[in-house]
C-alpha cells in the first residue's frame, strides 16, 4: 500500500517534493496545503492535483484526507508548528532544513517523535551530493590518511531569497551554512566541538546583520577548520548561477579539493588526477524518500533522523551564540542544555 502524505508549504521546495511524490511508486499524494489559495490554486492548475485535495489548514488536511506521512516545506520560521501536530496525531515526518530555528524546539520534536514511535527524518540532502558521498568515501577508505584540516568556502552574489529567509539575521548560516555544515561533519563522521564565528554584512549589502560568516572550528579527532560564506559577493554573476564552493580536506597522506562538483586528489608524490563522483541514480530527495520508506514500513532508523539532525542545530546554534558573544561555543555543551 503506497504511503499517503501531506505537503505544507507549496513554494519551490514543496512543489519539488510534489514531483518527487508523483514519480515515487512507493507514495501518493493525501492532500497540498499553503496559507495563499492563489499558490493551492496555480498548483492544482495543472490538472496533476486535485482542488478537493488542497487546503489551506493543515489540521483539516488531516482531518479529513487518509494519510501517514507530512512534509513540511513551509518557509523556516514556521516549521514547528506543523510537524508537531503531525507528530502529535502519529503521522511520520519528514521536515525541510532548517529542522526549527531553536535547539530547544529541535529537542522538542525529537522527544515528541521518540514518545509517539514515529519517524522523524529533517531533509539535510547535501550530504547525498555525489561529490560529498565521494569525499566520504575516499575519507572513511583511508585514501588521504588522517585528515588535519579542512577549508570551505562558499561566495553567491546578492539574488533574491525568500522574505521569511531575507528578513532573519545571519541569512546565509540558515539559508546555506546549515547544508555544509551538515554535510562536512557527515563526510568526517565526526562531531563538531567548537566553533567561533563572526557574522557581518558588506558595506553594501542590504541583508540584516550575517549576510556573511565567517566561521572557525574543531572536531573531536582534533580535525581543525574554516568556513567563510556570503549571500554578498560580486564578480561572478555569470559562472555557475553566481555561486562558487570550494573545499579542501587535507590528509597525512593526501590532499583532495572539491571545486563546485569538480573533485581532484592530490596524493603525495603522485600527480593531482580527477575522481570520478559515480552516476546519479536517484535524486537526494528520493534518497530522503526512500529512508523514509523504510523507516514508515519496516522501523528503519533513518540516517537522517531528527535525532541525528540535533548535531547540525547544535552547531548552527553555537555559530549564533558565538557571533553574539565573540566567543568558542561548544555545541555539544548546548546539547546536554536541554537534555
Amino acid at each position: 500500500m503506497a504511503i499517503r502524505v501531506v505537503v505544507v508549504g507549496m513554494g519551490p521546495r514543496g512543489q519539488d517534493w510534489l514531483r518527487q511524490i508523483q514519480t515515487a511508486p512507493a507514495y501518493k499524494l493525501a492532500a497540498c496545503v499553503d496559507i495563499e489559495p492563489a499558490v493551492l490554486a496555480a498548483v492544482s492548475s495543472d490538472g496533476k492535483v486535485a482542488p478537493k485535495q488542497c487546503f489551506t489548514d493543515m489540521e483539516q488536511a488531516i482531518d479529513q484526507m487518509e494519510c501517514d506521512a507530512v512534509i513540511v516545506a513551509s518557509s523556516p520560521d514556521s516549521h514547528f508548528a506543523p510537524c508537531e501536530l503531525a507528530l502529535a496525531r502519529g503521522l511520520a515526518v519528514l521536515v525541510e532544513k532548517p529542522f526549527t530555528l531553536s535547539l530547544r524546539e529541535a529537542v522538542g520534536l525529537v522527544t515528541l517523535a521518540e514518545q509517539k514511535n514515529v519517524p522523524l527524518m529533517v531533509a539535510q540532502n547535501y550530504r547525498y551530493l555525489r561529490s560529498f558521498r565521494t569525499a566520504r568515501r575516499l575519507i572513511a577508505d583511508g585514501v588521504l590518511g588522517p585528515v588535519g584540516m579542512v577549508v570551505c568556502q562558499y561566495y553567491r552574489v546578492p539574488h533574491q531569497i525568500s522574505a521569511s529567509l531575507s528578513q532573519l539575521s545571519n541569512s546565509v548560516l540558515w539559508g546555506m551554512g546549515i547544508h555544509h555544515l551538515d554535510a562536512l561533519s557527515h563526510v568526517l563522521q565526526q562531531r563538531i566541538t567548537a566553533v567561533l564565528t563572526e557574522s557581518f554584512t558588506m558595506p553594501w549589502g542590504d541583508l540584516p546583520r550575517g549576510g556573511s560568516m565567517q566561521i572557525l572550528f574543531a572536531f573531536e579527532n582534533d580535525t581543525r577548520g574554516s568556513y567563510s560564506l556570503t549571500y554578498e559577493s560580486s564578480g561572478h554573476e555569470f559562472f555557475e548561477r553566481g555561486q562558487e564552493f570550494y573545499l579542501r580536506f587535507v590528509g597525512e597522506r593526501a590532499t583532495l579539493h572539491v571545486f563546485q562538483r569538480w573533485l581532484v586528489l592530490c596524493e603525495k608524490g603522485k600527480l593531482p588526477r580527477p575522481v570520478r563522483r559515480g552516476a546519479r541514480e536517484f535524486t537526494e530527495e528520493r534518497i530522503l524518500l526512500d529512508q523514509l520508506e523504510r523507516a514508515v514500513v519496516s522501523g528503519e532508523e533513518p540516517d537522517a533522523s531528527g535525532r541525528d539532525n540535533l548535531q547540525t542545530m547544535a552547531v548552527v546554534e553555537a555559530c549564533t551564540r558565538s557571533a553574539s558573544e565573540r566567543k568558542w561555543i561548544d555545541p555539544q555543551e548546548l546539547l546536554h542544555e536541554y537534555r
